[in-house]
């Protein structure tokens, strides 16, 4: 794998082991983390006490606005019998996180769902289709009540990740 350059302040295990202060103290002014090397491949992160603490309080942030999203009420269901596979779908895919488009379809074939991977550019096929539409379509392998039933999920592609092939699921519509 090909390592980007960083925008944010190396250090060395050699260097932490030697002073960690001077890591975290290098954390404080940069404003960010410290990646911390071991043989030219990252061992892990480093962050000050305020920079982690404000990360957990951003992430705690982000997981309320996803429940108060989720308590909302729901127009897009056929009949009630699809609340159960919403729920699955919500408790399998989290919302404003990014996920690869393989693991997004494995996720739906293990919900009952007609796999998108079909060939060899399956994930492509995937990403592009979210490009031009804004969602990704899926239709669930067994009609219920007579009825097919189709799942869309909506979103993005992850600009954020050096892979193409992750995306951020924003909604999941069923009809």
């Amino acid at each position: 794998m090909e390592l980007k350059k960083l925008e944010v302040p190396t250090s060395s295990i050699t260097e932490v082991k030697r002073s960690p202060m001077e890591v975290f103290e290098q954390a404080k002014q940069a404003g960010t983390a410290v990646y911390v090397f071991n043989r030219e491949k990252v061992a892990g992160v480093m962050l000050t006490q305020n920079q982690y603490e404000t990360l957990l309080q951003e992430l705690d942030a982000l997981r309320s606005e996803t429940k108060d999203f989720s308590s909302t009420p729901q127009e897009h269901f056929v009949d009630t019998g699809l609340e159960e596979l919403y729920q699955r779908l919500q408790n399998s895919l989290m919302t404003a996180s990014s996920i690869s488009a393989k693991t997004l379809d494995e996720r739906m074939v293990s919900n009952g769902f007609i796999t998108r991977k079909t060939g060899f550019g399956g994930v492509t096929d995937m990403i592009n289709e979210l490009r031009q539409s804004g969602k990704i379509v899926y239709q669930l392998r067994q009609k219920s009540n007579d009825q097919n039933v189709v799942a869309e999920i909506m979103g993005k592609q992850d600009k954020s990740e050096h892979l193409s092939d992750h995306l951020i699921v924003d909604k999941i519509y069923i009809k």
